[in-house]
């Protein structure tokens, strides 16, 4: 009886480590902003309040500032890409580490940016906040370019902003009813060779996002947002529900980090947490499957992983 509950024991810790192991690689974070005066307007010294986890994160208070402390942040975690909207406000800055997703440009500037080899993405695409979705005719010409230039699309759908924070503030168009992600799907059906991913994982449309993926198998998902305004228990069930249904290659890791450095290292940590993950797992999620989706060459992957 002793020798059976010592090996039980072994057993249980053997699978604690293998569970409990942190992932230490290049990272890939597909959901990153870059603003100017113009562009981040009033978030400049703006702090986040997040009511679901009794927290507050402090908001950056100049241009230059949200740069620095945002390369700085990717120094300390490994990250070696970041698919960055208006990126090309950093591309000088960093010009190997920063992939150019554009957005609010007219479509012709889009098409010679991608002709140039200055577009990695198109994104992201937020008309949630406007109350329109993604069938609307207005849209079609986004992902016609996209699907024609090869490029990818990233787009938002729900949460953005602190809990009924964006909505008070203003932005009186968001419905919860334009949020869930099967809006997507006759623009899937119209694009089939479409690459398309949800910005914030299809959250809180687990089952849905479940019926998503199992019949496109060219839409992916970012965890943005939802790995560090969520509580951890939530953003874990949610993943969790994801993974256990065999999805644990289409979902890629993001943060969203707009004014709030301190985000990332809690995005960071959410997967790193999660016991029910696997190292190989959390490697995909934070690495391999975005270099999969990005088309990312052979000897880029193995430069990044020191191969």
């Amino acid at each position: 009886m002793m020798k059976r509950n010592l090996i039980g024991l072994l057993l249980f810790s053997i699978w604690g480590t293998l569970h409990s192991q942190q992932y230490t690689g290049p990272i890939i974070d597909m959901h990153i902003h870059a603003y100017n005066q113009e562009l981040g307007g009033m978030m400049f010294g703006m702090d986040h309040p997040n009511p679901l986890k009794n927290e507050l994160y402090k908001g950056v208070k100049t241009p230059e500032a949200q740069k620095m402390e945002t390369l700085k942040k990717m120094d300390e975690h490994n990250i070696v890409l970041a698919l960055t909207s208006n990126g090309q406000l950093w591309k000088n800055d960093d010009p190997e580490r920063i992939l150019v997703s554009g957005r609010n440009m007219p479509l012709e500037q889009l098409r010679s940016m991608a002709e140039n080899g200055e577009l990695t993405a198109i994104g992201e695409l937020n008309p949630f906040y406007r109350g329109v979705t993604a069938d609307d005719a207005s849209l079609r010409p986004l992902f016609d370019l996209a699907e024609e230039m090869n490029i990818p699309i990233g787009f938002h759908i729900m949460p953005g902003g602190p809990p009924s924070g964006l909505y008070h503030l203003g932005m009186n168009e968001i419905r919860v009813r334009n949020a869930n992600p099967k809006q997507l799907e006759e623009v899937l059906v119209e694009h089939p060779n479409l690459k398309i991913y949800v910005m914030h994982g299809g959250w809180p449309y687990l089952e849905d996002m479940k019926a998503m993926l199992y019949v496109h198998p060219q839409l992916y998902l970012d965890v943005a947002a939802i790995d560090w305004v969520l509580p951890k228990a939530e953003f874990h069930n949610f993943i969790k529900g994801l993974v256990d249904a065999g999805f644990g290659k289409r979902i890629m890791f993001g943060t969203d980090q707009m004014m709030w450095p301190e985000t990332i290292d809690i995005a960071i940590d959410a997967i790193n947490s999660a016991d029910f993950l696997t190292l190989e797992q959390k490697e995909d999620i934070f690495y391999d499957n975005a270099a999969e989706f990005l088309g990312l060459s052979a000897s880029l992957i193995a430069k990044h992983k020191k191969l």
